[in-house]
């Protein structure tokens, strides 16, 4: 077993790690969104229905007969209607208010998780720098080494290792100097790296073929930043869920190969009309049964039917689960692709 495979291991663990911890907070804030939602409408209630009773005793002494012309009095009414529908979403809206703290906490931890592999795979990329800077034996192609350093300033900078990669380029062009030691710190660390950069890209202009240094993977899992979406692709079409989860979702979704179709409880029903159009070509059909009306819900069973295609309910509003199900639904998917193509016979 050598280094590589070991870095390996050690990243997967503490990946995992990090997901069971997500889970656990993720399934707690779960168990706590019942209540929370219970505390959100009673708070609701407790100020609305105070405002609608005063109202409503306001009428009671303004009689239409007497007060047909009466402009506050219209304003009165249009007031009460508008308040007796807030409290006849306040369910809807307590939970859309809950739902979207609990967002706000769900991407807190995905961001955690995020920093982590990334930090993971920065220490890494410092010692694969660090490698490539000591393989130098030529005083060229070590100042041409501050090239792919530079590239990575601010993964370098992230992890406190940018002083570490810059001292080590600083000796190794030293080591290779027939003229003695003429590299050596101007201003900050960054401010040399520069320097040593600017000297690379002149010595590159002077010459047909450059040296063009880069550090191998080989304590790295990837040569990119580590992203657990970006090697999905597919079409998936959501039904239900709110305005706010969307945008979680996109974000998360952005630098993947995934057309996402969202018909939000918001979306009114030429969008609504659209999506389920878009079921027949899609990979994965979700429906949010907590953000969707059963008439929604009902149109799109239909039309997945039509197409001959599954629907996979979702019971929650949480970006976590919602992210699993695509990843999990996709990579399903595109591993029955290729277990297709392989039996397919030549």
């Amino acid at each position: 077993m050598d280094i590589p495979e070991l870095d390996d291991i050690e990243s997967s663990v503490q990946d995992l790690l990090s997901l069971a911890k997500i889970e656990l907070e993720e399934r707690r804030l779960q168990q706590q969104r019942e209540e929370k939602i219970q505390a959100a409408l009673a708070a609701i209630q407790q100020r609305l229905e105070p405002l609608l009773k005063q109202i409503q005793e306001t009428l009671a002494i303004l009689p239409p007969e007497d007060f047909v012309d009466s402009i506050t009095r219209r304003k009165l009414e249009e007031k009460a209607a508008d308040l007796q529908q807030k409290l006849d979403q306040a369910p809807l809206l307590a939970a859309q208010t809950v739902d979207r703290q609990m967002i706000l906490n769900e991407e807190r931890l995905l961001d955690e998780r995020l920093t982590e592999q990334a930090n993971r795979w920065r220490q890494g990329l410092k010692d694969d720098l660090l490698e490539m800077i000591a393989e130098q034996d030529h005083f060229y192609s070590a100042t041409d080494a501050s090239v792919a350093v530079r590239a990575h300033l601010h993964d370098l900078k992230a992890i406190g290792a940018l002083e570490e990669v810059v001292d080590a380029l600083i000796h190794q062009i030293n080591a290779n100097s027939e003229e003695g030691p003429v590299a050596r710190l101007r201003g900050s660390h960054e401010q040399t790296l520069n320097f040593i950069y600017n000297k690379a890209m002149e010595n590159r202009s002077r010459v047909d073929r450059t040296y063009d240094v880069q550090p191998r993977v080989r304590h790295r899992s990837t040569e990119k930043r580590p992203n657990p979406y970006s090697s999905l692709e597919g079409k998936v079409v959501i039904f239900g869920g709110h305005d706010r989860l969307e945008t979680a979702i996109r974000n998360r979704l952005r630098d993947s190969n995934v057309t996402l179709v969202w018909c939000t409880a918001q979306a009114g029903p030429q969008i609504a009309e659209q999506s389920e159009s878009q079921i027949a070509t899609a990979d994965l059909v979700l429906v949010m049964t907590g953000y969707t009306s059963h008439k929604l819900t009902e149109k799109a069973m239909q039309a997945a039917n039509r197409s001959g295609k599954s629907v996979e309910m979702i019971n929650t509003t949480g970006v976590i689960r919602v992210l699993e199900a695509i990843e999990y639904g996709l990579k399903t998917k595109q591993l029955a692709r290729r277990l297709n193509q392989f039996s397919r016979p030549a």
